[in-house]
């Protein structure tokens, strides 16, 4: 009996720790979609240049992003300067490890956000959000494609037209 009790507890320990490990680091992910890039083969396009301010309910800053070129993918900045967006770290899991425990403290209040892309600027910009901490329970698995430490995701998305600088509702 007094087996049982303990793997139950070391199962429960692993598993509180999966949780609070998840619950206190972020994976982020950030896109623009410029639909002043229609084609026939496209509905919109990525654009290049781009700045993020992402704010709260309240409009108040909590993160500043920008497009990494000649890629155009778009990364957030950490505030201090030694971490930034850990692309070019020679101790990138390390620095990961700070970016995400801070990316964990802004990401689930962002509301809108400032968008810049060339010389256009627009305030208030809608974010669509989609949000997932569902891996988890799954971290101590020891699969490449499942397993390692456990991070909640947010996929933020926004719709501009650069052109008209306008903000569009996405679908």
């Amino acid at each position: 009996m007094k087996v049982l009790i303990g793997i139950a507890a070391v199962a429960a320990a692993v598993l509180g720790w999966g949780y609070w490990y998840s619950a206190h680091h972020a994976y982020v992910s950030l896109r623009v979609d410029d639909y002043s890039q229609k084609s026939a083969t496209q509905l919109y396009g990525t654009p290049h240049g781009v700045t993020l301010r992402l704010r709260d309910e309240a409009g108040t800053e909590l993160a500043t992003a920008r497009s990494v070129e000649p890629h155009g993918y778009i990364l957030a900045v950490h505030p201090d300067p030694e971490v930034g967006n850990c692309e070019h770290r020679a101790d990138h899991a390390e620095c990961y490890e700070q970016y995400s425990a801070w990316s964990a403290n802004w990401a689930p209040r962002v509301r809108s956000a400032q968008v810049s892309v060339g010389s256009c600027v627009l305030q208030g910009v809608p974010v669509r959000i989609e949000r997932s901490n569902d891996e988890w329970p799954l971290w101590w698995v020891p699969l490449p494609h499942i397993g390692g430490l456990p991070r909640q995701y947010f996929g933020f998305s926004l719709a501009v037209d650069a052109r008209a600088c306008s903000a569009v509702a996405q679908r």
